[in-house]
């Protein structure tokens, strides 16, 4: 049987809406996988930058931050594309499911190293075990206290109510022997020692955070007790930004623990 007029003009008019939803899933495709690895490049290149300090910290760092809603975009679309092209069969699934993918990595990896801690920290980056008597740099150039945005009433409220837990350690060793074990660990982490003064009792030293390697300066002050023990205070400060998203609270946690536990 021949095909009639009509049958002709809607063969024609669904090839004509196939050839549509292919193209349109074609520049989804395009545009999604393109968003994504420009943006991922973006971020990628300029935190290496930062993190070898050919460009300042803050800089480098920017790019992912400022990605985040371009990434949410995109894994949006990218999604919504994959989910049109997998229903209308129209093909370049493999672009759209890679650029969803590549989006959607890079919108986790802001949630989970940027969003999420920001967002269980309060905005302070200058941590310290006794608020009421802060160890000092005399080394180092930072701050008598650093607030940041804030004054020492805010910051002192944010660090109370957030970092309760971080005291004063005392341990059952000579102050000596315990400052030497403080200037071991800190090597061992890769903290560039800027001073260690066992008569003074402190050492200073700058310790780094994240891909970019934010500078963070640390002082250890250990003091002696009656007993023959000693007290071990410590500070850690970041030298740029607001929040510091909870680096120096783990640091000073993490570096007090493994510091009690030495032989």
């Amino acid at each position: 049987m021949n095909a009639t007029p009509e049958t002709n003009t809607t063969a024609e008019a669904t090839s004509k809406r196939a050839r549509a939803a292919a193209k349109a899933a074609k520049w989804i495709g395009n545009f999604v996988l393109g968003g994504a690895l420009i943006a991922i490049v973006i971020v990628l290149v300029a935190a290496t930058l930062a993190r070898f300090d050919i460009i300042d910290k803050l800089a480098g760092f920017a790019p992912f931050y400022l990605a985040v809603n371009p990434a949410r975009a995109l894994a949006i679309i990218g999604l919504i594309g994959l989910g049109f092209a997998l229903w209308r069969k129209t093909g370049h699934i493999a672009k759209l499911a890679l650029g969803f993918a590549l989006s959607a990595a890079l919108l986790v990896a802001q949630y989970t190293m940027l969003i999420l801690p920001a967002g269980e920290v309060p905005p302070i980056h200058d941590i310290t075990t006794d608020l009421n008597d802060l160890p000092q740099f005399t080394t180092l150039d930072v701050e008598p206290v650093s607030t940041g945005p804030f004054t020492q009433e805010e910051w002192r409220a944010y660090h109370e109510e957030a970092y309760g837990d971080i005291r004063p350690m005392v341990i059952d060793k000579p102050p000596v022997e315990v400052l030497a074990n403080a200037r071991a660990l800190a090597e061992t982490r890769g903290w560039e020692i800027a001073s260690a003064d066992p008569e003074a009792g402190t050492l200073e030293a700058t310790a780094t955070a994240g891909y970019v390697r934010f500078y963070d300066d640390v002082v250890v002050e250990v003091t002696p007790v009656e007993d023959g023990s000693t007290r071990v205070d410590m500070r850690s400060v970041s030298r740029v930004g607001v929040s510091d998203v909870g680096y120096n609270a783990a640091r000073i946690r993490a570096f007090l623990t493994d510091l009690r536990g030495m032989d």
